[in-house]
């Protein structure tokens, strides 16, 4: 008898030993970090937002006042607002088809955190649609350049247009005026903030028989022809994403010649149409 009680009480000091310690073969729950801090995400940027059965690679830029604009191959556009480099972030998330893909637009919300300075990652949803997505920093070219001369340039997305433009200026302050396809004229400038490759661009539409509107965008410049629309030249290319406009667009300028022509993407081929709850009976 002396014996089992001897031997119960070691198995209730042993079981008293194990909760205190979390140990017998058991492990701890690790225990979830908090978010907070904030980063700083000026810049450029690359990812992928996926969807039941669908993707789509996106290339943007984030600038000072947390301004986020994304663009795919065919110049469908994904835009949010306030994207300050806060850990956490819960934002309004618009996407916008290209005229190629339908034309049609969706809002919704996105939520997610911004990991580091390189890393940000989140989901969104627009009519019941949830995309997730994950982007990180990237350096789209190696120097900076000051792009000068007489360039063509095309604008793809929800308007679809030709330029050309003379461009000048130094690296940190382009300038660039020209006319369009229907001779409206241009005229514009993009600042760079600080050292980020991040553009603040905007420019005036004039002329005769023309609306004069006043743009404004972010830019960003790359050594790649993204719509591959200049036969991949080697060179300095110029990206604009344009949203503060009732058809919203990107503006490539080309490294090198007036040689602009406009090629219509053929449609649905990106993923786009079946991401951020775009409704397809508008695209038809």
């Amino acid at each position: 008898m002396l014996r089992k009680s001897v031997f119960l009480l070691s198995l209730l000091c042993l079981a008293a030993w194990c909760a205190v310690n979390i140990g017998c073969g058991g492990s701890s729950s690790p225990k979830k970090t908090a978010c907070t801090g904030s980063y700083n995400i000026v810049g450029d940027w690359q990812g992928t937002a996926t969807g039941t059965g669908s993707s789509d690679s996106l290339t943007g830029i984030i600038n000072s006042t947390g301004e986020a604009m994304f663009f795919d191959s065919q110049a469908d556009i994904v835009s949010l607002p306030q994207l300050t480099g806060t850990c956490s972030f819960s934002e309004t998330l618009t996407a916008y088809e290209s005229t190629a893909n339908g034309g049609a637009s969706s809002t919704g919300t996105a939520t997610g955190n911004v990991n580091s300075d390189t890393s940000i990652t989140g989901s969104d949803v627009s009519n019941g649609t949830t995309t997730n997505f994950t982007f990180s920093s990237y350096a789209p070219i190696s120097t900076i350049t000051a792009v000068t001369g007489t360039v063509g340039a095309v604008i793809e997305g929800q308007l679809s247009d030709s330029l050309i433009l003379s461009l000048g200026g130094t690296s940190s302050a382009i300038t660039f005026s020209g006319t369009d396809a229907t001779n409206c004229t241009i005229n514009g400038t993009a600042t760079e903030e600080g050292t980020n490759n991040v553009y603040d661009v905007t420019f005036d539409v004039g002329g005769t028989g023309c609306t004069a509107t006043n743009l404004a965008g972010l830019g960003f410049e790359s050594s790649a022809d993204l719509f591959t629309l200049d036969n991949n030249a080697i060179g300095t290319y110029l990206y604009v994403i344009v949203t503060n406009y009732s058809a919203p667009f990107v503006v490539e300028i080309f490294p090198a010649g007036p040689g602009a022509y406009i090629k219509h993407h053929s449609a649905h081929t990106s993923g786009f149409h079946n991401l951020f709850g775009i409704d397809k009976r508008l695209t038809h």
